[in-house]
């Protein structure tokens, strides 16, 4: 690879580390940071940004790896290099190293000693390649390896992770770290005995725990954090871990019996809440009230007459009853209003599918000009470099029309990726929808009332219908009245 000593070149400095890897000498961030601030030093650079990644289970990782990339394509014309200890500092896998290679930048590897460039010969090329996936099979390898360190760790019953709520982690005997009871732990165990004994939802045992000033991790509880709480084994000796349930040797907070009944209590909370559910009344969720815009609610009345009637959520409502059969027609006059005629949705289909056809050509005819022109730009690209080296054109001249034809290239692949991200929809799906709208009148009629909301919402068999959600029909219908009432469908 190249060896050189820049005068006065603007650079940028990148470091990075795992969270076990910062314990180790020499792979600290500051340990990183102190070397190639000395290079760039000693070599007369100017160091114009330095970026840092600290990688670890909890912190996602390569915020600064995307900031150092946004900066350079913003500073094209005055930063193109890159200082970093060594390969595997900069690349964590093949997808890093495409997108650093994308911006055709000097690489400066300190501890290897080395420059790489979009100049290097074929063989460095070659050489940085194999680097870079030694440092892939690395982290694969690692991360396999500490799967199956976990799943080992879960078979002799330790739980392989961080503390849940309740417990804390210490090393335990020959230096494996497992789980103890800490001061939530109490708080725990009450939680589960209070609503093992069935007078509590979630919602008051919540509204006890913040009454009595119960918390977890110095934190009020709410109920999803309840739900949370309740649902885990790992309390009642047993824990989860990779779908497989695994014995645990760490202390119970609450016995199995409690754990089961909690279990229950929980499952047929959620059996009676589906249950209600599939009661619904035809219309529930269509209809607002016209005073106070509040959801209106079906009811059955003398075993057989169904009537809505505002849920009054913002105080008392003067909107009155109404009949199912009302909403029926109302709905149906305004199904009929969306009917296209035949000859109009016949004209509008051809339209549409001839406007989508030009617009694609278009698009396709102007990604293969890109495409040309960005074929072209790289072959002068490879001229140039050829000239260099036989020595027809100067370093200075060569370095100065690669730079623009670089620039030229990114702005060329900026456009293809654009116009490849914003294609249309499939035009299939806007013919369908007017197709379909002009046959909603006609579907809604022939249904059974239990049924007339599945011929725009759902599945109605033996038709093919809009299977919109129910926000669809607020969405396209005009808001309307009741002769009695201001109800709004």
């Amino acid at each position: 690879m190249q060896n050189s000593r820049p005068n006065g070149l603007k650079v940028v400095i990148y470091a990075r580390v795992s969270s076990k890897e910062q314990e180790r000498e020499g792979f600290s961030i500051p340990a990183q940071l102190e070397l190639l601030r000395s290079y760039a030093k000693t070599h007369g650079m100017v160091t114009l940004r330095e970026f840092v990644d600290v990688e670890s289970a909890s912190v996602g990782g390569r915020t600064g790896f995307g900031e150092m990339l946004t900066f350079l394509k913003k500073n094209q014309n005055l930063c193109q290099t890159i200082l970093v200890e060594k390969t595997d500092r900069l690349y964590r896998n093949i997808r890093d190293y495409a997108a650093v290679d994308d911006y055709g930048v000097t690489i400066h590897f300190v501890k290897e000693g080395c420059t790489l460039s979009p100049d290097s010969r074929s063989s460095e090329q070659f050489i940085h390649g194999i680097k870079v996936l030694m440092a892939r099979n690395y982290s694969q390898n690692l991360g396999e390896e500490t799967l199956k360190g976990m799943v080992q760790k879960a078979k002799s019953g330790l739980y392989p992770s961080s503390a849940p709520a309740g417990y804390r982690n210490v090393e335990g005997p020959d230096n494996k770290r497992t789980i103890v009871p800490n001061a939530d732990a109490p708080t725990i165990t009450r939680l589960f005995e209070t609503f093992a004994t069935g007078q509590y939802s979630l919602k008051a045992l919540a509204a006890k725990a913040r009454a009595e000033g119960w918390t977890i991790r110095g934190r009020r509880l709410h109920k999803s954090t309840l739900h949370q709480i309740l649902r885990k084994r790992i309390y009642n000796g047993d824990f989860d871990w990779d779908g497989v349930t695994y014995k645990g040797t760490h202390q119970a907070l609450v016995s199995p019996e409690t754990w089961q009944t909690v279990q229950a209590l929980l499952d047929h909370r959620v059996k009676t809440k589906q249950h209600r559910i599939r009661r619904d009344f035809a219309f529930t969720g269509l209809v607002r009230c016209g005073h106070c815009g509040c959801a209106l609610v079906g009811e059955l009345k003398k075993g057989k007459y169904v009537y809505y009637h505002c849920t009054g959520h913002r105080g008392k409502c003067p909107e009155p009853y109404t009949r199912e059969e009302a909403l029926e027609g109302q709905f149906g006059a305004l199904l009929q209003g969306l009917v296209i005629p035949p000859g109009v949705l016949t004209w509008l289909q051809e339209a549409v599918a001839e406007s989508d056809l030009n617009e694609r050509g278009a698009r396709d005819r102007e990604l293969k000009r890109l495409e040309e022109q960005h074929r072209r730009v790289r072959t002068k690209l490879e001229a140039i470099y050829e000239d260099r080296l036989d020595g027809r054109i100067s370093k200075e001249l060569h370095d100065r029309k690669a730079h623009d034809l670089r620039s030229q290239s990114l702005q060329l692949l900026d456009r293809m990726n654009g116009m490849r991200l914003s294609a249309p929809a499939p035009v299939q799906d806007a013919l369908d929808l007017m197709d379909l709208t002009s046959r909603a009148a006609d579907l809604f009629l022939r249904q059974p009332t239990a049924e007339k909301p599945l011929a725009l919402i759902g599945s109605t068999p033996g038709e093919k219908t809009l299977g919109c959600k129910r926000i669809w029909i607020a969405r396209v219908f005009p808001i309307t009245t009741f002769e009695r009432g201001r109800t709004l469908i």
